[in-house]
């Protein structure tokens, strides 16, 4: 890792295939990271993020695909000469130092033979250290601490460093939730005021909104999605997004469109669905059957189950969950569990009928068997 500062460049990944066995863990993927742009990679297990940061800092070689990081083609490169600081899930912590020798290491690594003075990587260590709140435990070894504290010292062991490419796999997961806020306000304002781009993987959709300036969205190996948090929420690209973004995630609902006496019919579960006007002219436009209804909790509200509104579902209650500012209730509605946000104090005791009111607006449309976002939504 170099000692002087670094130029900014952009990472630019094009066509990155790995297959491991009968396993293909990443096909064909594509992104971009600006200098000091924060772009988080977010996905389930198994989606290919670590795969991804192992390719990226030379760990693992591709199958297939170019990595640039600037005017460099880096995929052929050993580690050591990539200029990438890549923070670990397992931490990888050296036993017999201490907390501040263990972030220290790379400034003293033989690469640098002795060309950082031990002034300057003392401030360097201290400052990360302040960061996470790691300060007080400097004198610790790694047998001393606990999982989010040993996951701190792995973070700030990446910090410290001055590479070309931050990678950051799940730098926070084992914090607990408060310091887990603060840490992600704190450590987002810091790297995006550096000239290097960082790279941040999480299984959290929510952290990764949170965090970055772009979202890319991993599932099964593919890019499903790239975008602005904003633009992953209101509009995910598929409903294997749908289903990972928002806190809860998006309800959908399986439909059917039958057609009766020159009309059609919108169906769940063998079930009219009682749909408004503006939904159901949406729908009358579509040619197939199979459809999927989005929308968001925060937008769906409850009633009367025997309401005759358009647009309300008849369903039972499933679960009550208050969370101070509002209560989560779950609905059940022949075998689909509907969500919605809705004013603190609501109770209601569990297989109660409730009404389930979509929105009036915002009802995303997907299609029932490729399971992409249809156009014009």
């Amino acid at each position: 890792m170099r000692t002087s500062e670094p130029v900014p460049m952009t990472l630019a990944v094009d066509g990155l295939s790995k297959r491991f066995g009968a396993t293909q863990a990443l096909d064909g993927l594509a992104l971009t990271v600006a200098p000091g742009e924060i772009v988080a990679v977010s996905g389930p297990s198994g989606a290919g993020k670590s795969t991804l940061g192992r390719l990226l800092s030379g760990l693992e070689s591709a199958d297939r695909g170019e990595i640039r990081l600037g005017s460099r083609a880096i995929q052929g490169l050993p580690p050591q000469q990539r200029a990438v600081a890549h923070m670990f899930e397992s931490f990888a912590l050296y036993p017999t130092l201490n907390v501040f020798d263990n972030i220290a290491s790379p400034l003293r690594s033989p690469m640098h033979a002795g060309r950082i003075d031990p002034a300057s990587i003392a401030e360097r260590v201290e400052n990360v250290l302040a960061l996470t709140q790691m300060s007080h435990l400097a004198g610790r070894r790694p047998a001393e601490l606990s999982g989010g504290q040993k996951q701190r010292v792995a973070l700030c062991r990446t910090l410290v460093q001055t590479p070309d490419l931050f990678i950051l796999d799940e730098p926070i997961g084992h914090l607990d939730a408060k310091l887990r806020h603060t840490l992600r306000g704190d450590i987002r304002a810091r790297q995006g005021a550096l000239a290097q781009g960082t790279l941040w993987f999480t299984p959290d959709a929510v952290e990764a909104m949170a965090v970055a300036d772009r979202v890319v969205m991993l599932v099964g190996g593919r890019v499903r999605q790239i975008g602005t948090p904003r633009d992953i929420y209101l509009r995910p690209a598929d409903t294997s997004v749908a289903r990972l973004v928002g806190d809860p995630a998006m309800n959908l609902l399986d439909i059917t469109l039958t057609s009766s006496d020159g009309s059609r019919e919108i169906r769940h579960a063998g079930d009219a669905v009682r749909a408004s006007p503006a939904l159901r002219a949406r729908l009358a436009a579509l040619p197939g059957e199979r459809y999927v209804l989005g929308f968001p909790p925060m937008h769906t509200q409850l009633c009367a189950p025997a309401s005759a509104e358009a647009d309300v579902l008849p369903g039972e209650i499933y679960a009550v969950e208050p969370f101070g500012k509002y209560t989560l209730v779950t609905a059940s509605l022949a075998g689909a569990l509907l969500r919605a946000k809705v004013a603190p104090g609501y109770a209601a005791p569990l297989g109660a009928p409730v009404g389930i009111r979509m929105p009036e607006s915002g009802v995303l449309i997907f299609d029932g068997d490729t399971g992409s976002i249809l156009p014009d939504q």
